[in-house]
């Protein structure tokens, strides 16, 4: 007995010694594959590794995608980082998987050890998505009004899969910008709140809905977009925050997500004086602009890699966007990007056409000159590859591509994306995201028999959406009897004819499709109001139906019962005709008007924004209407004029960034919305990202119980089993 007990602890020790340095070992056997990558590269062959190109959209008449001769000549020469798709590119799943199977296969012909490229596509879901057939999902702000985190993550796995379906294996997502700015141009229903602690939950549950699939996340846009007044696709946002404010906001989600394991960073064109005040003179004012996040060293490698501790891949926005294209020189922002310690390049050029693929050819050069002799530093290039590197050796893509099996890759990608599973879940999703904020005199449900309703879409695209909830709801058995229903747009109509469309009606529901802040002044919003008094004047109803952004809800007081969607996607077709293989729709317009009718489906969504009252002329003002959090629903009785609900303490939202020595600190203090009745953020549990969730991420492998825990502990326990059996049978 003695020499089994001597015998177990041997093992147990071989254990140890063998499990503890295993982990090691693989680190480092990675990390020699990557470096004798990068020493085996010419320069010119980093520089193509750190560009994301996009080669627009050719096809052989009959509507299948082909690559050119010059597009295929360059996928032979160069080994570029990754392509990006669009819309175009990924309208059938079928046609998609042929495309990418052809654009791997050519860029491997390259060359025998030719490594794979990243494949990129914005699919956020709800109103950025690219996929014909992909499964929309409720977007963002939706998803922020669901009081279960965890639907942030099924969004996050449902298009993570459909993704990788198709051999995709980036995308730009999640938008973790706080939208903060209810102006703002850009941004919108794209973030999940106003508030930093519901951002964080869910950007973290979707980033890890992603990485379950296996599909690279990239958090964006970095260090927060949802404070401008500008786009920068047509501009040049400035953004006058202290690096100070931008810790006690902005900087909270992607802080919180590059902790949970973030692998990728997309950069925004923004200025931030305050932070970074090196200028540059425009091309076309001639004026002087600061640099934007996107080209500032203090803004990538000293905050974002060095206070905040991302070792993961940086990529930029567009680098055509206007906000760089009309005021740098194309080799400028390279040069500058990359010094700053930006990794990939985005779309560098128009490299479209015969034309397109020669400036990239002209553009390639160019950088392999200027980062041999020294204007583009070779240090900051080697990190970048090899960070680059890193993320293709942990996803497999450093590994020759492989092409077999393409008829049964292209059946499970027709089989999967779109699939009616994914649809059944996106619709729970949109149910629980539609939000009640006033139901005056218990106007909703719709439930009274022999009844008729007029719905008014903001366009004829929504039609088809109304439709189809109407006939979920009749097929359900959810309408009353007597019920009467019918479906008109009121684009391009004249209010006299929407007057006689509605006369008669019981009840008016109006779809209100805001996108901007002068939406609320405009010709449109001017009509509602005329619709809301002649249905009133009647005797009637009237359901403002807020199919976008909700802050319309300010504009539309005098309705009697206000519903939010967050997106007003339409149906291309009736799914239910080509059940599990038809167009990618919206659900949340057709789900908002089945809990409209429907006793059995009270909206259980929260909104996820502030909603300020409007001033007389209809501009924010910095009174709030509608606080974050508040919601109602079909069972409280008696129905009554809505209060704003208590809000939980605001010691309960994340802490800041810890202050940094880095940059000069201000001492000015800042507020989501300059307010006056303040809404502290709602509460929320610190969040832990589970073992499963962590298990994504590469940079952190921390999580759960280690092997050498678990091995220690079986080992203890038999140890303890033998000896106590051995001193009972002594006993004996």
């Amino acid at each position: 007995m003695r020499r089994f007990i001597r015998n177990s602890i041997s093992i147990l020790l071989a254990a140890v010694l063998l499990f503890g340095f295993f982990p090691a070992a693989n680190k480092s056997s990675a990390e020699d594959i990557c470096s004798e990558i990068l020493s085996g590269m010419t320069t010119e062959e980093k520089i193509c590794q750190m560009l994301v190109v996009s080669f627009g959209y050719y096809s052989d008449g009959s509507g299948s995608q082909i690559l050119s001769d010059p597009v295929k000549n360059a996928l032979n020469k160069y080994c570029f980082g990754g392509i990006i798709l669009f819309a175009q590119n990924t309208a059938e799943n079928a046609d998609t998987v042929r495309y990418i199977d052809a654009v791997q296969s050519e860029n491997a012909s390259g060359g025998y050890s030719r490594m794979q490229l990243l494949v990129c596509v914005d699919q956020e879901g709800g109103t950025i998505t690219r996929l014909g057939h992909g499964t929309q999902t409720p977007g963002n702000m939706a998803l922020g009004a669901i009081e279960d985190i965890n639907a942030a993550y099924t969004a996050g796995s449902i298009i993570g899969s459909e993704l990788a379906a198709l051999g995709i294996s980036v995308d730009f997502a999640p938008d973790v910008d706080i939208n903060s700015n209810p102006s703002n141009p850009v941004i919108g229903v794209r973030s999940f709140s106003d508030s930093a602690s519901n951002v964080s939950d869910r950007g973290i549950k979707y980033m890890s809905g992603l990485m379950s699939a296996g599909t690279i996340a990239a958090l964006k846009h970095f260090p927060g977009h949802g404070d401008t007044s500008t786009d920068s696709h047509t501009g040049l946002p400035l953004v006058n925050s202290s690096y100070d404010q931008l810790k006690q906001r902005e900087l909270i989600p992607f802080q919180r997500c590059i902790d949970a394991g973030a692998e990728m960073v997309m950069t925004a064109h923004i200025q931030f004086p305050q932070i970074e005040n090196t200028t540059y003179i425009s091309k076309s004012t001639g004026e002087k602009v600061y640099l934007p996040a996107t080209l500032s060293k203090k803004i990538i490698s000293d905050i974002l890699r060095g206070d905040m501790g991302f070792d993961g891949v940086v990529i930029t926005d567009g680098m055509m966007m206007d906000a760089l294209g009309k005021h740098f020189d194309i080799y400028d922002t390279a040069k500058l990007a990359i010094n700053a310690g930006v990794d990939l390049l985005l779309m560098p050029v128009a490299s479209y056409g015969s034309n397109g693929i020669k400036l990239l050819e002209n553009y390639i050069s160019r950088l392999v000159t200027m980062a041999e002799n020294g204007d583009i530093s070779m240090e900051k290039v080697d990190a970048a590859v090899t960070r680059i590197l890193r993320l293709k050796q942990r996803h497999g893509l450093t590994m020759p591509y492989d092409g077999s099996n393409l008829q049964s890759r292209i059946e499970e990608a027709e089989n999967l994306v779109g699939s009616a599973a994914h649809h059944a879940q996106e619709w729970e999703l949109a149910k629980s995201a539609v939000t009640l904020i006033k139901n005056e005199d218990c106007t909703l449900p719709l439930n009274r028999s022999n009844e008729k309703t007029i719905i008014l879409t903001s366009d004829d695209s929504e039609n088809l959406s109304m439709q189809y909830a109407v006939d979920l709801l009749r097929n359900d058995g959810k309408t009353p009897n007597g019920t009467a229903i019918e479906i008109y747009s009121y684009k391009d109509r004249s209010l006299d004819y929407l007057r006689g469309k509605i006369r008669g009606a019981d009840n008016v529901i109006v779809v209100s499709e805001v996108r901007s802040a002068s939406a609320l002044r405009g010709s449109t919003a001017r009509m509602i109001d005329s619709l809301i008094d002649s249905v009133h004047e009647n005797g009637n109803r009237f359901v403002l139906l807020s199919a976008n952004l909700p802050y319309d809800a300010a504009r539309f007081q005098k309705a009697d019962a206000i519903i939010l969607a967050y997106s007003s996607k339409g149906m291309n077709e009736d799914p239910r005709v080509n059940e599990g293989a038809s167009l990618q729709y919206g659900p949340n317009l057709p789900a908002a008007v089945y809990c409209i009718f429907s006793v059995d489906d009270s909206p259980k969504g929260k909104l996820p924004v502030q909603i300020p009252v409007l001033s007389s002329d209809h501009h924010f003002t910095d009174q709030i209407l509608y606080e974050r959090c508040f919601s109602l629903s079909y069972s409280q009785q008696p129905c009554f004029t809505p209060t704003p609900e208590p809000t939980p303490n605001v010691n309960d939202e994340p802490e800041p960034l810890e202050t940094q020595s880095a940059e000069p600190q201000s001492t000015e203090i800042i507020s989501a919305v300059p307010i006056v009745s303040v809404a502290p953020e709602e509460s929320r549990e610190p969040f832990t990202p589970s073992p499963t969730e962590k298990s994504g991420n590469a940079a952190n492998e921390t999580s759960g119980f280690s092997p050498l825990i678990i091995i220690l502990i079986a080992g203890c326990l038999t140890l303890v089993t033998v000896t106590t059996l051995v001193l009972l049978k002594r006993k004996r």
